[in-house]
């Protein structure tokens, strides 16, 4: 079983509520020489590029993420200097419902490869007043897949 502090795990719901109807994006990471962990909340753009490009975002933010660039920079960064390990990325599905679409699967790859193998994936189900649901997506070497595993957040 995985496990979620109980803070990190508030604000991750906090984040999916005040983002709510759209979809929340972000990540866990640690720092590499305390490893304390700590969450960091992305801008979720995809209504932005859907409104300037719908036929290259056909999604807006009620149905999917894209991350803010910068942020991403910023992580990737601090990701290639060693400041930081990633633990999760973390994102909200409006619906209620908390599961790993195929959509979330193929953005998690890169070709026929995880971006980030050992990096847990966490969905939040969200509705107009509560998160719901918890799931969590490791990547299945062998099965070549990503399949779901057990979270805790107490």
């Amino acid at each position: 079983m995985h496990r979620i502090e109980k803070a990190h795990y508030g604000e991750l719901r906090k984040h999916a509520l005040e983002c709510f109807p759209e979809e929340c994006c972000g990540f866990i990471v640690a720092d590499s020489e305390t490893g304390v962990a700590s969450v960091r909340p992305v801008r979720n753009v995809a209504t932005e590029r859907h409104q300037a490009d719908p036929e290259t975002f056909p999604r807006d933010g009620t149905d999917g993420y894209v991350m803010d660039e910068k942020a991403l920079f910023e992580i990737q960064r601090a990701l290639d200097a060693g400041e930081i390990e990633l633990r999760c990325i973390y994102h909200s599905h409006p619906n209620g419902r908390a599961y790993f679409s195929k959509e979330d699967a193929a953005r998690a790859m890169l070709f026929d490869e995880p971006l980030f193998p050992d990096v847990l994936y966490l969905v939040l189900g969200v509705d107009r007043i509560s998160v719901n649901a918890l799931s969590g997506h490791l990547w299945n070497e062998e099965r070549r897949e990503f399949e779901e595993v057990s979270v805790s957040h107490s």
